[in-house]
């Protein structure tokens, strides 16, 4: 199918008006982040991704998990009211955000189904618009997606000529809000290779992943992981913007008798996330913080889930303060894993 921009702009106003949440890119100045949007006009696709991810969406940076009150002897515990989060409508995500979405699915309803996430889950539709254009930390080719994959959106919409975008449903989900606005799309088709051409054409290109994660299996001690972190001062900021990163740490606020349990976004580059309360820390230095990092996206989570744990946004390169990038890492990796295969 096809929509014009007009039509377009139609359907916003229509999903803003039937009471759901839509939210969409919008200009923050020097860069763009998600914010809720009434129109069209509102939200900024000018600019290859936004600053964080639709991963806040699903996952808040922090939310009330539990209250509690202490009454004489006994303590009243009440849980948070996570079972009613308002419909959303994730418009101008870019194909490699809505692609974390099921990486994300994979561990949050793994040995524990995490209710807070599945139920926001289900009640978003995410819209996503295909890259016509990238940036040089953009690699999601290199990891085997592309500026137009259809992984995690509900409707992809790819830009064509004349003001136009091909509408492709890739859900259940999709499919129904293009039924329920069948008199804004109409027949077409276009090349959607085409369109998305000049990305294409400045991407880089796919990754030995199998030899990469066989160098990991046999390199857990090697001193590139001292050489690789030098740089790093344990920010966390690749962390925090990152679209699958999901690490969270739960704490309990409390106030005299009464008190909060929250769950907030934490970091495996910070020096005291796997601090004992013995004071032992195993991974006490940026070696073995960074090695965690780059073993948990392309070794464990894969042997766990068959899924990498990174979908090639670049927002990790973007954000670090001393310039630290993890595509050149893989590039070395994949180098010393050799041509033929061999570790070195």
């Amino acid at each position: 199918m096809k929509i014009g921009r007009s039509n377009l702009a139609a359907l916003i106003e229509k999903l803003a008006a039937s009471g759901r949440r839509v939210v969409a890119p919008k200009d923050q100045g020097s860069y763009t982040d998600f914010g809720e949007i009434q129109k069209l006009a509102e939200a900024d696709l000018s600019r290859v991704t936004t600053r964080m991810s639709i991963k806040q969406f699903f996952f808040p940076i922090t939310e009330p998990i539990l209250t509690f009150a202490i009454s004489g002897n006994e303590t009243i515990l009440e849980q948070t009211a996570a079972s009613e989060p308002q419909p959303t409508v994730i418009f101008g995500s870019r194909p490699c955000d809505a692609a974390s979405l099921p990486i994300l699915d994979e561990v949050f309803a793994w040995d524990y189904e995490d209710q807070f996430y599945l139920r926001r889950r289900a009640v978003t539709t995410v819209i996503s618009i295909s890259c016509t254009d990238c940036d040089d930390s953009c690699f999601c080719t290199a990891l085997g997606l592309a500026p137009n994959s259809t992984d995690g959106s509900d409707l992809l919409l790819t830009p064509i000529a004349d003001g136009e975008y091909l509408a492709e449903p890739c859900s259940d989900k999709g499919t129904r809000l293009a039924a329920e606005h069948a008199e804004l799309f109409h027949d077409g088709d276009a090349d959607k290779q085409a369109a998305c051409g000049a990305a294409l054409d400045r991407l880089p290109k796919p990754m030995d992943l199998d030899a990469i994660k066989a160098w990991l299996d046999e390199h857990f001690d090697d001193d590139f992981w001292a050489e690789a972190s030098f740089k790093c001062i344990g920010c966390g900021a690749c962390t925090y913007v990152c679209p699958t990163c999901h690490c969270f740490d739960i704490v309990d606020e409390a106030d005299g008798e009464h008190g909060v349990r929250r769950k907030n976004w934490d970091s495996c580059q910070f020096g005291q996330f796997t601090r004992h309360a013995s004071g032992h820390n195993p991974r006490p230095d940026s070696a073995s913080r960074w090695r965690q990092r780059l073993m948990h996206k392309f070794k464990y989570y894969p042997e766990r889930f068959s899924m990498r744990l990174c979908v090639g946004c670049g927002r990790c390169i973007r954000a670090c303060p001393v310039q630290m990038n993890i595509t050149e890492q893989l590039k070395r990796i994949e180098d010393m894993s050799g041509a033929d295969g061999n570790a070195r």
